[in-house]
C-alpha cells in the first residue's frame, strides 16, 4: 500500500494494522452511522439546538428559546423579599423551596440548557375597555380562559415534543452521552429532560427573559416587542448543551400605562405586583367565597383580568393565538344572569377542559354575585 493511500475518513489507513474485534468493528460503524461523526462540539451544539427549535414549533409552540442553566441568587434574592412582604397572597405554594425553583440543576441533575416555549392566545375579541360591561349587565373572564386550558394543551405537546426529541437523538446519544462532569451513561428521558407548565419548580418569566424571549414588563409579565405579552409559557430542563439566545433589552421606557390603569393599585411599584390586590387572585385564587373585605375589589371581572395587558401598548402587536385557545361561545363578556343560571350540568358541559373549571360553579356563581354587589353599591353612592 503506497504510503499516502488513505482510508475513507480521510486518515492514513492505519486502523488496518489494528485487528478490531467483531463488537468492536460493529461499535465503529454504528458511530460512523451518526450525525456526530466528523463534528466539533461546536457544531454538535448547534445542530441539536436547531433540532430543538425546529420540532417545538412542529410540535404548535408558537415560539422558542434557550438559556444557559445556572443557578439564579439574584432572582432568588428578589422571589424571598416578594415573599416576605406577604405579596403573594394565598399562594402559599411559591414558598416551597425557593431554592430549588431558583436553581434547575436541582430540577435536573447536571442540566446544561434551559428551553423556553411560547405559545399565543390572542384573538380578534375586544379588549375589556371596548364592551360596555356594566351598561349591558356583563362581566369579564380573562382571555386567557376563552378557550381550552392551556396547561391541557401545552402539556399534550410537549409530550409530543419528548418523543420527538428522544426519537431523533437517542441513537447518537446512547451510550455515549455525557453529562457535566457525570459518568458516560445511556440517555433518559425522565432523567436528562424534564418539562413543565406553570406547576414545576421554574422562575418561567425569568428564564423566558434570559432565553430571548421578550422582557419583564413593569405590570411583571414578559412582553415582546413583535408579539406583545399574552403569551402563555412552558420550560424544558436539559442535560444537553445546547446554544443559548441573547437577551432583549427592557423597552416599557417611562410608560406607566399598566400602573396607572389598574383599578386595585396591584402593581405597587414597577416590576412588583402584590397579589393581595390583584383581582386575578382575588377571582381565581380564592377558596370558597370571595372574603368580605375583597368582594369590592373585583370591579367588571369574573375570573381573571386583562386590564394591565389591554393598555400595553405593546400589545398591538400581539399576534393571533393558536385556534385551541379561540373564545368558546358565551366566553366573551357574559351576562351575569347567564352565569347566575348556569347549573352543574350546564356549567361542566361549559366549561370542560377550560380554566374557569378550576373556580367551579359555586366559586364562579360568587364572583359573578360580588360584581353585581359592587355595581348596587355604587349606584347608591
Amino acid at each position: 500500500m503506497a504510503a499516502d493511500e488513505h482510508n475513507e475518513d480521510g486518515q492514513a489507513d492505519a486502523d488496518n494494522l489494528v485487528v478490531l474485534s467483531k463488537s468492536a468493528r460493529r461499535r465503529r460503524t454504528r458511530a460512523r452511522a451518526l450525525a456526530t461523526w466528523g463534528e466539533t462540539a461546536e457544531q454538535t451544539r448547534a445542530r441539536r439546538t436547531a433540532l430543538f427549535k425546529a420540532q417545538a414549533l412542529a410540535c404548535g409552540f408558537s415560539r422558542v428559546g434557550v438559556a444557559r442553566a445556572q443557578a439564579l441568587p439574584q432572582a432568588q434574592a428578589h422571589l424571598e423579599a416578594w415573599l416576605a412582604a406577604g405579596h403573594h397572597g394565598t399562594m402559599t405554594w411559591l414558598a416551597d423551596d425557593v431554592a430549588r425553583r431558583c436553581d434547575p440543576l436541582r430540577v435536573v441533575p447536571g442540566a446544561q440548557s434551559v428551553v423556553v416555549l411560547a405559545l399565543d392566545y390572542d384573538s380578534a375579541a375586544p379588549r375589556t375597555r371596548e364592551v360596555a360591561l356594566q351598561a349591558e349587565d356583563r362581566a369579564w373572564i380573562s382571555r386567557y380562559a376563552w378557550g381550552d386550558d392551556y396547561h391541557l394543551v401545552a402539556e399534550k405537546r410537549l409530550k409530543q415534543l419528548e418523543i420527538a426529541l428522544t426519537t431523533a437523538l437517542k441513537p447518537e446519544l446512547g451510550e455515549h452521552f455525557r453529562g457535566p462532569g457525570g459518568p458516560i451513561q445511556p440517555f433518559k428521558a425522565l432523567r436528562d429532560l424534564r418539562w413543565m407548565v406553570d406547576h414545576g419548580p421554574m422562575l418561567e418569566r425569568e428564564w423566558a427573559v434570559r432565553a430571548g424571549l421578550g422582557w419583564r414588563g413593569k405590570h411583571t409579565l414578559v412582553v415582546h416587542p413583535r408579539h406583545g405579552s399574552l403569551f402563555f409559557l412552558a420550560c424544558l430542563v436539559t442535560s444537553i448543551d445546547l446554544e443559548p439566545d441573547a437577551p432583549i433589552g427592557d423597552f416599557c421606557g417611562s410608560c406607566t400605562a399598566c400602573l396607572d390603569a389598574c383599578p386595585t393599585q396591584a402593581i405597587v411599584a414597577p416590576y412588583i405586583v402584590d397579589a393581595r390586590r390583584c383581582i386575578s387572585h382575588t377571582t381565581i385564587e380564592t377558596l370558597g367565597e370571595i372574603p368580605v373585605q375583597e368582594r369590592q375589589l373585583v370591579g367588571d371581572q369574573v375570573f381573571g383580568c386583562d386590564i394591565c395587558q389591554d393598555v400595553c401598548p405593546w400589545n398591538r402587536f400581539s399576534q393571533p393565538g393558536d385556534p385551541a385557545f379561540a373564545p368558546r361561545p358565551g366566553l366573551v363578556a357574559p351576562r351575569l344572569d347567564d352565569l347566575l343560571a348556569l347549573d352543574a350540568d350546564s356549567f361542566a358541559r361549559q366549561f370542560a377542559q377550560n380554566p374557569v373549571k378550576r373556580r367551579g360553579l359555586a366559586g364562579l356563581q360568587d364572583n359573578a354575585r360580588a360584581v353585581r354587589e359592587q355595581r348596587s353599591t355604587l349606584r347608591k353612592q
